[in-house]
């Protein structure tokens, strides 16, 4: 078939392909599951005809087909000889070959599908610069800025869509701590003691003049307070791009020497002509900067992010529309996943000290590794565990804990009657874009990752688009914790809940240690039905506060749950008493904690100043 693109046609012949790939390898689709796929196949439609524009998120659950609908609709341009030109980014080269695999076996002919990547051991080669009219990118060249002409135009036109697959960050965020750039510069200064040449001595008097700038400037804002987190502007001195590009070589060639200062010192030169912002931060403060790395020109986009629901950086980008029409309830259940939690610290500093010392004895984390395994060997199949990758002069996580299970008597080698390995291990990084551990029904995370407040501000401000959106404390904390809802979410649909059976998460169980009450409430978005279940750690240290912080959040949404529709709003010290409840002063934190869970989109309550307003949907306060 040639001449304009029928859409319904294309759209009906792309669904039939999808059902016969999805149920072909056993899935059984639910009604809602269909007309999910079916939208998504009809955006990709619209986009290809001229009635569909712009970058639009499509939320659905992991495990629903994504990355299948998008083999079936080019199969189905091919097919029916349609010559529309698309693009599809991914973050990890192998997934791209997969897909490119995948498209050959569906009739696409391999001249017609480009594969640029810089990988010299990947499963399929290169096609370098040659434009076609499939283009296969990773997500590093869209936002790398020199490859617009591959993936955004062909033969001159720009392209119909892109497909991208996960969140789509608009901007490049940097975040330098005050503190580590000291380090990085005094580490710089001893690694080219004794150097006299020209470019060393200016290097190292360039950077010495750049941090103690950030330092004033973070040292005035302290005394003057900044409760909003608005910030205040500085600027570096000035450096051409023969004299940056010089710089930057110089502190590259000693990497080995500085190790990870290298690369802080490398980026902070990178972004030093740039607007710069000094902000005070709970861990430390710093300076911030934002680049728009996503071209502007990039206008035809379909996101497929399953995290949407649950992340709010997603939900800050004005340039983007968030699909809605299905929600995750809808299409996805979780009621044979059972979701463990243990109530201690599980951020990177936290996990790391428990392996810190050098001793024959476990650490205590992998004694509650070690009783999970023990609890739940009988009936797993296999087992997945999540931690974290080692840092210069740090504890190595994921060797002490493959140690101390081996002294324990686990056979880390030991296969499942299938053949694959029943102990798997990933580091965080890996929790998104790395499929082929579906057989794995427990999962367990030693620890989850953590962004700093620092970092976390600069994604707010490159999100939003500008360096003057404030970020409060309060607005941290609760981005923080969407961040670690979006990790722990990714990280246990690599296990067996990702594979999806007419409208069910296949069982699975998940383990996480982690310290904050409000993770439930949250995950219950995108994984609803799931059985909960909170624990005490018996090796790690009880995080106390956050225990209490989730008996008291309990007792909060169950009042106002009950309250008359047109209660407007409850004062905290009306709540309190209403609830009987005595607040200790070591309380009084928790209880406060306990209020700034509360969240619009899953609650419907929010907390204002000294009272818990109701709200109308997704951060819309109601009318007092």
């Amino acid at each position: 078939m040639t001449g304009p693109i029928n859409a319904h046609i294309l759209t009906s012949t792309a669904m039939q392909i999808l059902t016969e790939d999805l149920e072909g390898h056993g899935n059984v689709l639910s009604q809602g599951h269909r007309a999910a796929l079916y939208e998504l196949l009809d955006t990709f439609t619209g986009y290809c005809v001229g009635t569909q524009r712009g970058r639009q998120a499509f939320p659905l659950p992991t495990g629903m087909g994504k990355t299948s609908a998008v083999v079936a609709f080019v199969a189905a341009l091919e097919r029916l000889g349609y010559q529309a030109p698309l693009a599809v980014a991914a973050s990890k080269v192998e997934a791209l070959c997969s897909l490119k695999r995948d498209l050959v076996a569906h009739g696409v002919p391999a001249e017609a599908i480009g594969l640029k990547h810089s990988v010299h051991d990947a499963k399929e080669a290169s096609t370098g610069n040659e434009s076609r009219r499939i283009q296969l990118v990773t997500h590093a060249r869209v936002r790398g800025g020199t490859d617009f002409k591959l993936f955004g135009e062909h033969e001159g036109h720009p392209r119909a869509l892109m497909v991208y697959d996960e969140t789509l960050l608009r901007s490049d965020s940097f975040a330098f701590h005050e503190a580590d750039m000291r380090k990085a510069v005094a580490c710089l200064n001893i690694e080219l003691e004794a150097k006299e040449d020209p470019l060393s001595l200016a290097l190292l008097s360039y950077l010495q003049v750049a941090s103690e700038t950030i330092a004033e400037a973070l040292a005035g804002l302290r005394a003057g307070g900044d409760p909003h987190g608005n910030g205040v502007r500085v600027d570096l001195p000035f450096l051409d791009e023969t004299t940056m590009a010089s710089y930057r070589a110089a502190v590259r060639s000693r990497a080995r020497g500085l190790g990870a200062w290298a690369r802080q010192l490398d980026s902070l030169l990178s972004v030093s002509q740039e607007s710069l912002q000094v902000l005070t931060a709970e861990q430390g403060g710093g300076v911030v900067a934002v680049c728009e790395a996503v071209p502007p020109q990039l206008r035809s986009v379909v996101i497929l992010d399953a995290s949407t629901p649950v992340r709010e950086l997603v939900h800050l980008d004005p340039t983007v529309r968030i699909v809605q029409s299905f929600p995750p309830e809808e299409l996805k259940t979780y009621e044979a996943v059972e979701v463990h939690q243990l109530m201690a610290a599980g951020g990177r500093g936290a996990i790391e000290g428990s392996y810190a010392q050098k001793t024959k004895e476990a650490a205590a984390v992998s004694l509650e590794v070690l009783d999970i395994i023990r609890a739940t060997q009988d009936s797993a199949q296999a087992f997945l565990i999540f931690s974290f990758l080692p840092r210069g002069g740090q504890a190595d996580v994921l060797d002490g804990l493959k140690r101390d299970l081996a002294r324990a008597g686990v056979d880390l080698e030991a296969k499942t009657t299938k053949g694959d390995r029943r102990f798997n291990f990933l580091t965080w990084g890996n929790q998104e874009g790395l499929n082929g551990f579906e057989f794995c029904d427990v999962v367990i995370m030693a620890g989850v990752l953590h962004r700093s407040h620092l970092d976390i501000a600069a994604c707010v401000k490159a999100q939003v688009g500008h360096l003057s959106e404030p970020t409060p404390s309060d607005r941290l904390r609760r981005v923080i914790e969407s961040e670690v809802a979006h990790v722990v979410y990714q990280g246990a649909s690599r296990g067996s809940c990702r594979r999806i059976d007419n409208g069910k998460a296949q069982a699975m169980k998940l383990y996480v240690i982690h310290h904050s009450g409000g993770l439930r409430a949250l995950l219950d978005r995108v994984m609803p039905k799931a059985q909960w279940y909170c624990h005490d750690p018996k090796h790690l240290k009880k995080a106390a506060v956050e225990s209490k912080v989730a008996g008291l959040l309990a007792q909060v949404l169950a009042h106002l749950n009950d309250l008359p529709e047109l209660t407007p709003a409850l004062s905290s010290t009306q709540l309190k008493k209403t609830l009987g409840l005595t607040i200790l002063p070591a309380e009084v934190k928790a209880f406060t904690r306990a209020l700034d869970l509360l969240r619009p989109d899953v609650h419907g309550w929010a907390r204002q100043d000294r009272s818990v307003v109701r709200c109308n949907g997704y951060g819309f306060q109601a009318q007092l």
